[in-house]
């Protein structure tokens, strides 16, 4: 009996297929072992994103089967999107680093997801995106110098040694970024959320909590090699 199955995702399951093995047999992240030991290296992240598109599209694939009606062209463009995202990511983190290039797709994603079958106002979600990104950069840098600077002055022996500590560092770091969580929850959030902007709002506040607590969990906790790119600082 001939299986019957919708065009597009049986397309993208095939294409994130070819994309999990892009990224397994890519150099460019091959697994390494630094000084500190123990980093699983930079193919992590883009294994773990190569995993999902290949299981989610194949269980779409699968489960959606022809009725009668065609895939709804925005969810079809979407979809399509969400694939060519996902390789520039790949193409691009060792450039523009994680930091950078995770802000702007998980809000570009969140956003768009989230908005479908409603009206979008494109200025505001771009000038929101800006935001976001700003935000996401400031505070990593504030975190990344606060880190920096307590580990220097146990060094110097100005505080006990255990602040050399990657770990106590990573637990400093993420109760950091869980403040600014807090703190833009309770002002930034709000204060979008009584301008008729919440989608905006709810979209930079996902983005800004995921793409910071990914960061410490697996650069700081992990020791996972992820690309500073244009923080390289």
């Amino acid at each position: 009996m001939k299986l019957k199955v919708k065009t597009l995702p049986l397309v993208m399951t095939i294409l994130s297929g070819l994309y999990l093995i892009y990224v397994i047999s890519s150099e460019n992240t091959t697994l390494v072992a630094d000084a500190v030991g123990g980093d699983p290296g930079g193919k992590l992240i883009p294994s773990i994103i190569a995993v999902f598109l290949f299981l989610g599209f194949l269980y779409i694939t699968i489960k959606e089967r022809p009725v009668g009606k065609k895939m709804e062209k925005e969810t079809a463009v979407l979809l399509a999107l969400t694939f060519v995202l996902a390789l520039l990511y790949v193409v691009l983190t060792k450039t523009i680093g994680f930091i950078i290039l995770t802000t702007i797709v998980l809000y570009s994603l969140e956003y768009l997801y989230s908005t479908i079958g409603e009206k979008r106002k494109p200025l505001s979600a771009v000038i929101g995106g800006i935001g976001t990104l700003i935000v996401t950069v400031a505070v990593y840098t504030l975190m990344r110098l606060l880190t920096k600077t307590l580990g220097r002055m146990a060094r110097a022996g100005s505080l006990p040694s255990a602040f050399t500590s990657s770990t106590l560092n990573a637990v400093i770091a993420i109760v950091f970024v869980l403040m600014f969580i807090i703190l833009l929850y309770f002002t930034l959030h709000k204060l979008l959320k009584k301008k008729g902007l919440f989608r905006v709002a709810n979209s930079g506040l996902i983005t800004f909590s995921t793409v910071l607590l990914l960061y410490v969990v697996f650069k700081q906790f992990f020791l996972v090699a992820l690309a500073p790119g244009l923080l390289n600082f």
